[in-house]
């Protein structure tokens, strides 16, 4: 199985590789039925609603205090992730699903580099609207963005540790669904 790529960044074993058009044949209404819900995090000290919908399925996982129990992957999801694990030569047994109802949803600064997770490889699906997701270097502060298409495979390989990302919101924006692949330790 062949696809293209198109390397985004790549510097000192760091990598963004973008695959496009792969998931072209799904849509949003494909994923409503999953058990979505808005959590309650804390951020300096204050609780907020989280500015998306969210749910999980892999072993149990904790982020933001936010406790996931244990849930088997459906179906669907584990058909994506079969594709993935052959374009990313990576196995994973998560995946964190992200629902982006409109422009007012967004997700801050932040990096996918729980205790529990193997952060080395993480594959990122968008379904729906296309959205700005931006980059911010630890170190240098250097800053990359990059606009992920309805259908779109995003694999980040060893971007965790010395980088952050975001999806700012916007004016306006059509509903978008992301899937975050990843393989927790046992």
């Amino acid at each position: 199985m062949m696809f293209s790529q198109e390397e985004l960044y790549s510097s000192n074993g760091e990598e963004l590789i973008l695959h496009r058009d792969i998931f072209q044949s799904f849509s949003i209404q494909d994923f409503l039925s999953l058990p979505w819900q808005q959590n309650t995090i804390r951020v300096f000290g204050k609780e907020h609603l989280e500015p998306r919908l969210t749910c999980y399925f892999g072993q149990a996982y904790t982020y933001s205090t936010i406790q996931w129990e244990a849930k088997e992957m459906p179906t669907i999801l584990f058909q994506l992730k079969q594709k993935i694990e052959i374009l990313a030569k990576a196995e994973f047994n998560a995946v964190l699903c992200n629902y982006y109802r409109d422009g007012q949803d967004g997700m801050g600064w932040h990096s996918d580099n729980e205790k529990e997770m193997d952060s080395s490889v993480i594959a990122s699906v968008s379904i729906g609207a296309e959205r700005v997701l931006k980059f911010k270097s630890r170190s240098d502060k250097k800053t990359l963005s990059f606009s992920l298409p309805h259908g779109s495979l995003l694999l980040m390989n060893n971007f965790q540790e010395n980088w952050q990302h975001a999806i700012g919101k916007v004016k306006s924006a059509s509903p978008r669904i992301n899937f975050t692949f990843r393989k927790m330790r046992s």
